[in-house]
């Protein structure tokens, strides 16, 4: 008789390990570009992190020294670990630092509504991106762009002029 006691203990030492990868709410989606975006998302836990604040005594919200995007000055449930975006074999990370209960069970469009990931690549090694995470209070946009291969992002707020552009302009301007 084959005994389950090992893979029992192994199931209990990676619940109580944090946020294994198991356990991620990864979102996966090609965007009308033909682009393919991967979203990881991982439990938030507090002890992993530098939190000052985060609760309704306080007045603010700082995590690792930093604002927070995506939480109404609560902590936040999930973070994101990782944006890679992959366009003709070649995978390019998003900076994904402060984003915080972006993305959850949401599909990249709601038809007729609105899509909250846009963007394209004129090459492997240059792209532009825009995505808007969170909902209602917690709203937040984000823009990146990757120049000869390297990425880094131009844009993190939650201004209500820009979450609102981003709304009706998912798709970055295209200049010749």
């Amino acid at each position: 008789m084959k005994s389950y006691l090992p893979l029992g203990l192994a199931l209990v030492a990676a619940l109580l390990d944090g946020a294994p990868a198991a356990f991620s709410k990864n979102a996966d989606f090609v965007l009308p570009s033909g682009v393919r975006i991967e979203i990881v998302e991982a439990p938030f836990k507090k002890d992993a992190f530098k939190v000052s604040g985060c609760n309704a005594d306080s007045k603010g919200c700082l995590i690792n020294g930093r604002i927070p995007f995506g939480n109404a000055e609560d902590l936040p449930k999930t973070y994101v670990k990782s944006i890679r975006a992959t366009y003709q074999g070649r995978t390019h990370s998003l900076d994904a630092s402060d984003m915080y209960d972006a993305w959850g069970d949401r599909p990249l469009e709601e038809k007729g509504v609105v899509r909250y990931f846009g963007g394209k690549c004129f090459s492997p090694g240059h792209c532009q991106f825009r995505g808007l995470f969170s909902d209602a209070g917690g709203a937040f946009v984000a823009e990146w762009q990757i120049v000869n291969g390297v990425s880094f992002r131009t844009v993190l707020t939650d201004s209500g002029d820009i979450v609102s552009l981003f709304i009706s302009e998912i798709d970055p301007p295209e200049y010749e």
